[in-house]
């Protein structure tokens, strides 16, 4: 779902964990979300910091492009096929 909102031009605050943090990296803020102020702390600063949001929005748009749909799509029906 992280890229998915990434290739709609929103911004991404993720839980710091192997996968997310390799597929979204710099492209959208780490946090964690069993620290409530911490979340705080980030949407305030998404609403706070000039220019963080588009910055975000077109990093994340640009990430997203990096995994196309079609080629997940392919991977996955041949990982089908090799497992059936």
């Amino acid at each position: 779902m992280a890229l998915e909102a990434q290739a709609c031009g929103l911004p991404v605050l993720y839980q710091p964990v192997p996968g997310l943090t390799e597929a979204l990296g710099g492209t959208g803020l780490a946090t964690d979300f069993a620290d409530p102020h911490a979340v705080a702390r980030e949407l305030d600063r998404l609403r706070t910091s000039p220019g963080l949001l588009p910055a975000l929005s077109a990093a994340g748009v640009a990430n997203a492009a990096r995994f196309p749909l079609s080629a997940t799509a392919t991977a996955l029906a041949e990982l089908g096929r090799r497992l059936a």
